[in-house]
């Protein structure tokens, strides 16, 4: 069996059955690791022995009746943004120091995998504190993209949606404080999903709009791991109150004849792709056709307002960088550089900022009245070249242009694969729902899914990297 192409659901499957067992499972995903890892650099740190003791446990209990949840024994990695206990972390930068940086403590997302049983195979690549839409590291180096490696694999969940395309491991947990989860899981034709703010705890809440959320192949898997990261964790005094949902039953609920509102772009940054837009077409077409309404929508935001908008997250980045000595800053060029307008800022500059910020907010939040949902790419132009940090090298910002919007609003919203360039290159879908509705994404995720299904040519790219 190609475990490669095996996803969460049938793993479980396998496992329950005792077709194989989660430590086949491991060896198989670990040796899959060392061959690919030198050509995509999604790993910074890999932990083949206790992942392979995880998977021993594991095997045991699975045999025994014993599983701690339907993921037991599934491989996974965690992204350099959690900590983890008795791994370095560095935020993908070099402005870290080189001393040990082991964490003695595991994020809460990492907790409730580690609860379930899944079987940690090491820690993946992002670029600077997060905020790059690129996958170009300063610490890490360049994480390619498995669809092609002249390409990226998007930011900052860039090595988690590498893994998963390359087959090493079929789920991960990505954060998302700009569009880390859905710009990547687009690059890289994969379903992620930016939760409702405060659905998955996430320890410590320093954002408003920083989440945790499923990367996954296909919509069922990241519905099974949303079920195991939505558990409660009373470190975060953000959280939403804690539900006994199940996403994967709950995923399965009629949603025709919902209404849709259909953006192509949103008013500011760069103009979107003509490929790209043929691909919303194409979703909105095959909605239209399963009974669904959709009306087009024009956003009007103005380029000072993404202007606005980039200078808070210039002055949240620059506060990161400025805890560490300027000989260390120094080494993380990209984001020194494009940080650098927040040091002429002053307490009242950044004060009108953030009002702008929840002008936009407010202004975001009343697009989906009318509607149940939106639909618009979720990157407006595809992957870029992997060694560039955005569309270009002096506007890094803006390939965030479709998706922070609603990490402000505080909305669900996923992104689904459902096309690909005339080069091969994935693109993605962006589903945005009302305010707490992630089981509505689910649904209409699942759906679209469905109607442009792009399973079989993923299968078919994971074998050619095996060959």
């Amino acid at each position: 069996m190609n475990f490669a192409t095996t996803g969460a659901a049938e793993l479980s499957r396998g496992y329950l059955e005792r077709s194989f067992s989660p430590l086949e499972v491991t060896v198989a995903s670990l040796d899959r690791l060392t061959k690919l890892n030198a050509h995509l650099n999604a790993f910074y740190l890999v932990d083949p022995e206790n992942a392979i003791r995880a998977a021993e446990a594991s095997t045991r209990r699975w045999i025994s009746g014993t599983q701690l949840s339907q993921l037991d024994g599934v491989p996974t990695s965690i992204k350099d943004a959690l900590p983890s206990i008795g791994h370095t972390s560095f935020r993908g930068s070099a402005a870290h120091a080189v001393e040990d940086l082991r964490s003695d403590f595991d994020a809460p997302v990492v907790a409730r995998m580690r609860e379930a049983g899944m079987v940690f195979l090491g820690k993946t690549t992002m670029p600077d504190f997060g905020i790059l839409p690129g996958s170009v590291s300063s610490k890490h180096g360049v994480t390619r993209n498995p669809w092609n490696t002249e390409y990226s694999a998007g930011g900052s969940s860039s090595g988690a949606a590498s893994s998963i395309a390359a087959g090493i491991n079929p789920i991960v947990v990505g954060t998302d404080i700009v569009g880390s989860i859905r710009l990547p899981a687009s690059f890289c034709g994969l379903f992620g999903l930016k939760p409702s703010q405060g659905r998955v705890p996430y320890y410590f809440p320093n954002s408003p709009s920083l989440v945790a959320g499923p990367m996954a192949r296909c919509v069922t898997d990241a519905a099974m791991l949303m079920n195991c990261i939505a558990k409660p964790d009373s470190r975060d005094f953000t959280a939403l109150p804690s539900s006994e949902t199940d996403y994967v039953v709950s995923m399965r609920g009629d949603i025709a004849g919902k209404r849709v509102g259909v953006i192509e772009g949103v008013g500011f940054g760069v103009e979107p792709d003509d490929e790209v837009l043929s691909v919303l077409v194409s979703g909105v077409h095959a909605l239209e056709t399963a009974g669904f309404k959709t009306s087009r929508l024009k956003l009007a935001f103005t380029r000072e307002e993404l202007r606005e908008a980039e200078r808070f997250y210039k002055a949240r980045c620059r506060v990161e960088l400025n805890t560490f000595p300027p000989e260390r800053q120094q080494q993380a060029s990209v984001i020194l550089g494009w940080s650098a307008e927040a040091e002429t800022m002053s307490a009242a500059d950044l004060f009108r900022t953030f009002n702008c910020l929840q002008k936009m907010r407010e202004r975001a939040a009343q697009v989906i009245d009318g509607y149940d949902f939106l639909l618009l790419p979720s990157v407006p132009k595809p992957a870029f070249r992997a060694e560039l940090p955005g569309f270009s090298s002096g506007e890094p910002f803006e390939p965030w242009i479709n998706t922070f919007l609603f990490n402000l609003t505080e909305q669900p919203a996923s992104s689904v694969p459902c096309g690909y360039t005339r080069f091969g290159l994935p693109v993605g879908i962006q589903i945005v729902g009302q305010r707490f509705d992630d089981i509505g994404v689910f649904r209409l995720s699942r759906v679209l899914e469905e109607l442009l299904p792009t399973e079989q040519t993923m299968k078919a790219m994971i074998a050619e990297l095996v060959a």
